[in-house]
C-alpha cells in the first residue's frame, strides 16, 4: 500500500500534470497534417528558399516545436540526407537515428543533444515524406524542461497526423 501511494504521489509531482495539460489542435492544409500544441506556445511563419515552418514556442521560451517542409532545391532531398542537414544546422553532438511510424506516417527519428544560440538543448527530430513533399517536425528544449515536461513533449510530436481527404 506504501508503495502505491508513494508511485502515485511521484506521478502526481512529475508527469501527470503536463500529460493532461489540454492541447490545441492545429489543421495545416499547406502540409496536409494536424497536430496538437499548448494553447498558450505563441506561433511565428517563416519561409525561405528552403523550408517553410510553424515556430511555437512556449512562455518562458525553454520548449519548441517546428513543423515545416522542405522547399526549393531542398525539396528534393531524401529524408535521410534532410535528417542529417536538419542535424548539422542544430548543432547536434551527440544522436542516435531509428525509425518510427506514427498515425499513418512513416518517420526516420533523431533524438539527442544539439546547441542552438549557445545553450545546451535536448532535441528528437522527425522527417518524412507525406503528399510529395519531405515533412520535418521536431521538438526541443532545456534539459531540465525535457525531463519534467517530457509527457507533453512527446504528446505534441505524436500527435501528428495527416489530414484525410475533403
Amino acid at each position: 500500500m506504501y508503495r502505491l501511494l508513494l508511485l502515485l504521489f511521484v506521478l502526481l509531482m512529475t508527469g501527470l500534470p503536463a500529460a493532461a495539460q489540454d492541447l490545441e489542435t492545429v489543421q495545416n492544409r499547406t502540409f496536409q497534417v494536424k497536430y496538437a500544441v499548448p494553447p498558450h506556445w505563441a506561433v511565428t511563419h517563416q519561409r525561405t528558399d528552403s523550408l517553410e515552418v510553424l515556430r511555437y514556442h512556449s512562455p518562458a521560451d525553454d520548449a519548441r516545436l517546428w513543423v515545416g517542409q522542405l522547399r526549393g532545391r531542398h525539396a528534393a532531398l531524401p529524408p535521410a540526407r534532410a535528417l542529417q542537414r536538419l542535424l548539422r544546422h542544430l548543432g547536434a553532438t551527440r544522436h542516435e537515428e531509428h525509425r518510427v511510424s506514427s498515425h499513418g506516417l512513416d518517420f526516420l527519428e533523431s533524438t539527442g543533444t544539439c546547441f542552438v544560440g549557445g545553450r545546451e538543448l535536448r532535441y528528437d527530430a522527425r522527417v518524412t515524406t507525406h503528399q510529395g513533399h519531405v515533412l520535418v517536425v521536431y521538438v526541443y528544449a532545456t534539459p531540465d524542461v525535457f525531463t519534467t515536461q517530457a509527457p507533453l513533449l512527446h504528446r505534441v510530436l505524436d500527435s501528428l497526423t495527416p489530414l484525410r481527404g475533403k
